[in-house]
């Protein structure tokens, strides 16, 4: 299990949300070195100032008039001035940087006695519990004759920019999701009809050309893949032209050849007569092979077929030509296939098993883990392990494998291919006691 996704969405975005973390962090700690604190301190300043212009004004005025002045201060800033009684329990306020900012400003004005207060005790009433966060400061105005408490509000001073910090975060974050599915999204469509259009190239299916959209670097790839399906469907029709030719070439000296033996009665020793016989019919046997082998069964259309009663038929064909065969069916359901592929796939399985094992076949067909399985087992020899492979591969022939018999090297290629169109695949096993069991599974959606 690994933490990094697999997707390249996935990937994506980790990769633009980190390079959006480092540079929200860049740009938030440039911003408190380069604007919030000079803006701050400026600001500081010129509340200072206004405290100094306040503290001149009182001086020169009458009671009456430092009474007016005070209501109209507290009417149009917010700002409350009360004289100076000495009952009053204030506290120093805590040393933050911009109260820090401030003190050091007034105490350059109004001397080193000056100081930012809070009201409350000098000490917490439980020490296990912290004060709330005061919302109002108090500064001590001297004045001439008299002194004056000045109060005002905490953001006169200090301006808490974490709300505004995590909005910008978190709009920064929403930015770089959306883009990332936006940018992914116009990447993943044309890959992802790339890559069903890959599964059915490799399948054998019949497909339209990929449509070329998307960035230049992904057309560029669609039309590669493209002109290499075009390719490989030329060489696919040379090929079956080519062994349409020859097959049909052989087929009529082959059928010369058959009905001069068999004219021979009399002139040739019987035995040697069935051999020649013999090989006719095993070299018009390859012959049929090759045709199976050159139809397209991508293009057979799909329809509802019981694997059960299909495998009984082909069975049973068999049987009527000599074959040792017996049927072990189970229940199965209706699977959308191509008739006449799977009934080629089933014969050339029996007749591999008949050629190479002799004795009795059995057919089996059953389900297992959503998936529909057709068996064909026997008990000769079998197939090494370590050739198992080689051997689904057209015009691949193992004989010391089996029981030497000869063959085009193709019943078990066109199996193969027919498993792989219908979305399943062949495999050759051992057979528990002996021999070999060539297992079709097919998932039961099909």
């Amino acid at each position: 299990m690994t933490l990094f996704p697999r997707s390249l969405i996935g990937r994506t975005l980790v990769v633009l949300i980190g390079a959006m973390v480092l540079s929200q962090a860049a740009a938030i700690w440039f911003l408190h070195e380069y604007v919030t604190q000079p803006r701050q301190a400026l600001g500081v300043g010129l509340f200072v100032s206004h405290l100094k212009t306040i503290s001149a004004a009182l001086q020169t005025m009458t009671a009456q008039q430092q009474q007016d002045f005070i209501n109209r201060i507290a009417e149009k800033e917010g700002i409350r001035i009360t004289p100076v009684r000495g009952t009053e329990q204030m506290r120093p306020a805590g040393d933050v940087p911009a109260v820090q900012i401030f003190r050091e400003r007034i105490r350059e004005l109004f001397g080193p006695q000056a100081d930012v207060y809070v009201r409350g005790p000098a000490e917490p009433p439980d020490e296990g519990k912290p004060r709330p966060r005061p919302q109002t400061f108090w500064v001590r105005l001297p004045t001439g004759e008299r002194d004056f408490w000045v109060a005002f509000p905490r953001g006169r001073i200090e301006r808490d920019p974490a709300t505004a910090f995590i909005e910008w975060g978190i709009t920064g974050f929403a930015i770089a999701i959306l883009g990332t599915f936006f940018i992914v999204w116009r990447l993943n469509r044309p890959l992802s009809e790339l890559a069903r259009a890959a599964v059915k190239l490799g399948r054998g299916t019949e497909s339209p050309p990929v449509m070329e959209t998307g960035p230049s670097e992904i057309r560029m790839l669609t039309r590669a893949f493209n002109q290499m399906k075009d390719d490989l469907r030329k060489i696919e029709r040379d090929r079956s032209t080519f062994l349409a030719g020859v097959s049909h070439d052989l087929r009529t000296p082959l059928s010369r050849l058959r009905l001069e033996v068999e004219m021979l009665d009399g002139k040739v020793e019987d035995h040697a007569q069935r051999a020649m016989i013999e090989d006719v019919g095993e070299m018009n046997a390859i012959i049929d092979q090759f045709i199976d082998f050159m139809r397209s069964e991508a293009a057979e259309t799909l329809a509802p077929v019981n694997l059960s009663e299909l495998a009984r038929s082909c069975a049973e064909r068999a049987a009527r030509s000599g074959v040792q065969v017996r049927c072990d069916l189970a229940d199965v359901p209706l699977l959308m296939l191509r008739p006449l592929a799977m009934q080629r796939l089933a014969d050339n399985l029996l007749a591999n098993a008949a050629r190479h094992a002799g004795g009795e076949i059995v057919v089996g067909t059953g389900r297992d883990d959503g998936n529909v399985t057709l068996s064909v087992m026997d008990r000769g020899p079998g197939i090494p392990p370590e050739i198992v492979e080689r051997l689904k591969e057209p015009f691949t022939r193992r004989d010391e494998a089996r029981s030497g018999s000869s063959g085009a090297g193709l019943g078990l290629a066109i199996a193969n291919r027919v498993a792989v169109i219908h979305g399943g695949r062949l495999d050759l096993i051992a057979r528990e006691g002996g021999g070999l069991e060539a297992r079709v599974i097919l998932p039961a959606s099909t």
